[in-house]
């Protein structure tokens, strides 16, 4: 999601990152778990910088305007999604 063109226009008006975009957008949404990769002290002060980003509600209607259907992680052992 981060790389999307969209979510690339707002993190450039906004002067963040796709990663953080993405973040502040699903930690904005009530009942939501975030769940953000941090292997590095930069990409973990990158995470926590989404908590100030603040979305506009034409941002939001943006991201939600993107496809949702996608996995990327889809091990042999998961459930039947479509099912």
């Amino acid at each position: 999601m981060a790389a999307h063109p969209a979510v690339r226009a707002i993190a450039a008006r906004h002067g963040a990152t796709g990663a953080q975009v993405a973040l502040a957008y699903l930690l904005g949404k009530g009942r939501v778990a975030a769940v953000p990769k941090a292997a590095s002290a930069a990409r973990q002060a990158e995470n926590l910088g989404a908590l100030g980003l603040r979305l506009a509600p034409e941002d939001v209607a943006a991201l939600d305007a993107l496809p949702k259907n996608r996995r990327f992680v889809n091990p042999a052992f998961a459930p039947d999604w479509d099912g």
